[in-house]
């Protein structure tokens, strides 16, 4: 009975634990086309700034977060490395992406 109360509770602190920890960061989505990028965030990161940086730093894109998930598509722009900053309210993710 002792062990079942322990594996019980064991199942319960990792069930309640596993959702709060994807549910806060932003996921990276694995699209057809090599030449996009494509994520998906949390609801309280709806209206969010979205960057694309070159690697020197300088400011490719920038643009709002309107809905939950996006997709950066890199066919226009020049091979090289690129980085997706996602920031609200302090908070900021960011993202490497190789364009070849």
């Amino acid at each position: 009975m002792k062990s079942f109360i322990k594996i019980s509770a064991l199942l319960l602190v990792m069930v309640l634990a596993a959702p709060a920890h994807s549910q806060n960061s932003v996921q990276v989505i694995r699209t057809r086309h090599a030449n996009q990028f494509a994520f998906k965030a949390p609801r309280e990161m709806v209206r969010a700034q979205v960057e694309v940086l070159t690697e020197n730093g300088n400011r490719v894109d920038s643009q709002q977060l309107m809905k939950r998930k996006m997709v950066i598509d890199f066919t226009a722009l020049p091979e090289g490395n690129y980085t997706i900053v996602v920031k609200k309210d302090g908070k900021a993710e960011s993202f490497a992406y190789k364009r070849n």
